[in-house]
């Protein structure tokens, strides 16, 4: 089965990163010698996995980027993460949309094939209508050592979220207004914990957090099925959000060669 990919590339870069990196969009920030999102596009279009690839975002600098690509599609973003993929899943349903959607933001250039092929088959192992990575703390640490992270501290251990969502084409709908919360709340582990009720957010608050409470909570709050994958691959948990980020992307990928 093949699987339809949605970038995101439509966030504005940080006030920090454009001190260093004069960039309106994240995504055309220059690492080595590509831009940031071209790194997560070779990623997925080496994967016989997946099929058509949108990136939404701004679409006249993306094109001067990408030339002659198969199954590859543009469309504006929107104000916000949401509204940009709710875009690009509105082109896939014309182009014939897969039955499951693999998303990913543009801030993660360490990204390779193999985390994601890897992401995807053992999501489809586990039945789940949405489907989110996460990585502790320990595989972080020692592909990147010193890297600085958002982490939540559960009872199976200390994780960061991942970057990369796989769900159900025939959820999408209903899984948008959760999701705009989510995105929202997604640098904040407090934040985060409240929107899912005072039970997780008092068991968070004490340590007793499980990833299956989670998952639970979150069925009886949506209907969807989702499961939180501990994935090996600390290219998943990695962004660019901030300078040190890039400094350490610059240093990593310097040599990368398409």
């Amino acid at each position: 089965m093949l699987y339809d990919a949605v970038i995101l590339a439509g966030g504005e870069s940080s006030s920090e990163l454009k001190k260093i990196a004069p960039y309106d969009n994240e995504a055309l920030i220059l690492i080595g010698k590509y831009p940031m999102i071209y790194y997560v596009y070779q990623a997925l279009a080496a994967s016989p996995m997946i099929g058509k690839i949108v990136i939404s975002g701004p679409v006249e600098a993306l094109r001067n980027i990408f030339s002659r690509e198969e199954n590859l599609y543009f469309v504006n973003g929107g104000s916000n993460a949401v509204e940009s993929f709710a875009a690009a899943v509105k082109l896939l349903q014309e182009k014939g949309i897969s039955e499951q959607v693999l998303i990913l933001p543009t801030d993660i250039p360490f990204i390779t094939r193999e985390a994601i092929e890897d992401f995807i088959t053992r999501c489809a192992q586990m039945g789940a209508d949405f489907c989110y990575p996460v990585t502790s703390k320990e595989v972080n640490e020692a592909k990147f050592p010193g890297v600085s992270r958002t982490y939540v501290r559960l009872r199976e251990g200390t994780f960061t979220g991942g970057n990369l969502f796989l769900i159900r084409s025939d959820v999408i709908e209903k899984g948008l207004d959760l999701a705009e919360k989510l995105v929202e709340r997604r640098k904040n582990p407090l934040a985060m914990a409240k929107l899912f009720g005072p039970g997780l957010l008092f068991k968070y608050l004490l340590g007793r957090l499980t990833i299956p409470a989670v998952e639970h909570r979150f069925y009886q709050m949506t209907g969807i099925k989702g499961r939180a994958l501990i994935s090996d691959y600390a290219e998943i948990g990695v962004d660019v959000d901030k300078p040190s980020d890039l400094l350490l992307a610059q240093e990593h990928l310097k040599e990368v060669a398409f």
